[in-house]
């Protein structure tokens, strides 16, 4: 959310200034992207918008449009042949880069990494929730629990938090 995320695993992880710069780190943050997210849906999705203004697919007349199914449908043909075929197409290559610059602002991104290197890492373990983490894990709680259960727990965790 606007909080910022939780990171969840079933073994602990050690962490200390060192692995935290390297976590930051912005050295192969393309790959590091491409490797942590699913580029390839995200620029499948931005393709058809890209093969219609392009002309690669058709849209129907005027006042008889061709089915937004459709659409999507050859395009994602297109989107699998030029991915199987054709790596190097330029519609294909303009689908990524818009997810890479657009969508997921991959500049911005590296340009806060940057920052974060030349800045002081401090790492904490607070004993209750902090401002900013109480947001992340009443969304966390909401995908597990009912909306009762929810509040009891949201409640039970304020008064903790406010002791």
């Amino acid at each position: 959310n606007d909080y910022g995320f939780e990171l969840l695993s079933d073994i602990e992880n050690p962490m200390d200034d060192a692995i935290a710069y390297e976590v930051f780190s912005p050295e192969n943050l393309t790959e590091d992207i491409s490797l942590s997210i699913n580029s390839t849906e995200m620029a499948r999705r931005k393709f058809r918008d890209i093969a219609c203004i392009s002309g690669l697919v058709f849209q129907g007349y005027p006042g008889k449009y061709v089915a937004n199914k459709h659409l999507q449908s050859s395009a994602g043909l297109f989107f699998n042949v030029f991915s199987d075929f054709d790596k190097h197409n330029l519609l294909l290559r303009q689908a990524y880069d818009e997810v890479f610059y657009q969508q997921l602002e991959e500049p911005r991104l590296a340009a806060a990494l940057y920052r974060i290197q030349q800045s002081t890492i401090v790492i904490t373990n607070p004993k209750r929730f902090t401002p900013l983490s109480f947001p992340i894990k009443v969304d966390s709680l909401r995908a597990n629990m009912s909306s009762e259960e929810l509040e009891h727990r949201i409640e039970r965790m304020k008064v903790e938090v406010f002791k």
